[in-house]
Order: structure tokens, then sequence, then C-alpha cells
């Protein structure tokens, strides 16, 4: 007998219990299936987010490794060439050489940069090599009136009494030709000291034939050009401060002639090692800039709050 035939047993299965019943049975078939498709993804998407952020660390702690390293060989570099132009030793040869040995190591450096990016930091490191090699151009004319400027300082802090007299007379004529020499344009102190290298100049008479090739008001005073050129004149002379110096073997007479030309020439300078380190200041700031990009993009988080953004 079937279901059917059995008015007993269909009323069962067609009873409101029943179809309940299947109702509840079949979703909680379905519940456990997508239930278990959703659980199957949430966990896809974990691990994916956890993958993604070990690659991002791993990305951030590599181009950590390579700033470094360039910051590193930047500071080296900067190290390298504030010796070179401001302590340049007996060997200038050497001084070149161990100039361009840290100048290579930088310039690799800012290659590996340049590979990992991104292009701001690329950018900012760059700027560093730039700087580093114009303030060498700019600055190493200079290196020789550093040496000497250097040797007569060092007479300064000598415990032998003669070699300090020595260095204040040296100091005070040094600024008495300084003085003369802010006193007149850049050519005529050129000429002022071409005249005074020549003991059988008529200093009048070359002053004048200037003067004709000139308007009156592009002609300095006779008198401020006979000033200069008497103080150079006078270091020949056995009791001038200079040539005494070098009779004592202070300085040499290439070091002595360095220190008036610079002395002349850049007379509105106290000397050539303050006119090197302002030349180095550009290169340090590009470091400094470098530094700071980098760090915004370790930390952007920071750079977000220092900004003031949300």
């Amino acid at each position: 007998m079937t279901a059917k035939e059995d008015p007993t047993v269909w009323a069962v299965l067609v009873s409101p219990e029943a179809a309940a019943a299947v109702v509840t049975l079949v979703g909680a078939v379905l519940a456990a299936y997508w239930g278990g498709r959703a659980g199957g993804k949430g966990a896809v998407a974990a691990a994916q987010a956890q993958n993604r952020g070990m690659a991002d660390q791993a990305a951030i702690n590599a181009r950590r490794a390579i700033y470094a390293e360039f910051a590193r060989d930047a500071r080296a570099l900067a190290d390298g060439l504030e010796a070179y132009l401001m302590a340049p030793g007996p060997d200038p040869d050497a001084d070149t050489a161990a100039y361009l040995q840290v100048l290579d190591r930088a310039r690799w450096s800012v290659d590996v940069v340049s590979i990992e990016g991104p292009g701001p930091v690329r950018d900012a490191a760059q700027l560093v090599i730039d700087e580093a090699m114009s303030c060498r151009t700019k600055e190493s004319q200079h290196v020789s009136a550093v040496a000497a400027f250097n040797k007569l300082y060092s007479l300064r802090g000598t415990d032998d009494g003669h070699q300090f007299e020595a260095f204040l007379a040296v100091e005070q004529e040094v600024e008495h030709i300084r003085d003369a020499a802010r006193v007149l344009p850049q050519d005529w102190r050129f000429l002022a000291q071409a005249w005074a290298e020549d003991a059988s100049t008529n200093l009048r008479t070359c002053w004048q034939e200037e003067r004709e090739m000139l308007s009156p008001d592009e002609t300095p005073a006779y008198e401020d050009v006979a000033t200069l050129v008497d103080l150079i004149r006078d270091d020949d002379e056995p009791g001038a401060p200079l040539s005494a110096a070098l009779q004592a073997g202070y300085l040499t007479s290439q070091e002595a002639s360095k220190i008036i030309t610079y002395t002349v020439t850049w007379a509105e300078e106290d000397d050539p090692r303050q006119r090197v380190l302002r030349g180095l200041i550009p290169m340090q700031d590009a470091l400094k800039a470098f530094v700071m990009k980098a760090n915004r993009v370790l930390h952007p988080e920071e750079s977000e709050e220092d900004s003031g953004d949300p």
C-alpha cells in the first residue's frame, strides 16, 4: 500500500508540520553550503591580505636598506669633499684619488636607489651627487689658497712665541692689503698686482695710460691704486711681515703668493676657507632633503600627521 492509498500516511506527509520540517532541513543544508563557501572565501581573502602585508613589509625593508646605504655613502662623499677642499694634504694626486673613490661609491649607490625608486627619492639622491660635483668644480680653484691659509693659521696655535708674532704681523699685513683692494674695481686689482710684481714699472704712467682708455668715472684715484701697489711691493723688503715669515721658513714663497693673490682677488672674503664652507652648503642641504623624502616613503603615516592630513 502506497502513501496515497493510506490516508493516514498521506495526511502526515502533507501536514504543515512536515512541510515546515522540510523547509528547515533544506535551509540548513543551504546555509551549511553557502556558509562553507563564505568561510572559504574569507580565509582566502585573509591569506591574500596577509601575503600583501608581508610583501609590502619586505619592500619597505628593502628600500630602507638601500636608502640607508646611499645616505652612508653620501655622508662619506660630503666628508671626503670637505676634506679635499678644506684640508688638502701635501700630495694633491692622493687627495684627488681619495675623493674620486668616495664619489664612485656614492654614484653606484644612487644607481641602486634609482632602480628601487620612487621618483622623488631617486631625484633627491641624484641631486646630492650633482651638488657634490658642482661644489668641487667651483671651489677646487681655491684649494691651494686654502692650504696656504691653513699653513698661516697654524702659526697661531703654536707654542713658539716667534711663530705667533710672525702670524700676528702677517695677519695685520693681509688686512691692510684686503682693505686697499676693496676700494678698487676687480680689473684694477689685477692691474695693481701685475704692476707691483714688476719693480721697474712707472706706476703713474701706467695709471695714466689706463685712464686715457677709460672714462674718468671708471678710473679709480691714483692714490688708491698706489696704496695697494705699495703694500704688495713692500712684501719683497726684508723687514716686511711676509718676507720675514719666508726668511724664517714659516711660509714658502708659493704660499705667500697664494695668500696675496687670494686677498687681492677676493677682498670681500675673510679667507678662502669661509668661501669653501659656504660652497658646501648646497650639498649638505641636498642630503638633508634626501633623508626627508626617504622618510616619507618609509613612514607615510608620519608624513600625514606632520602635514595635518586626516
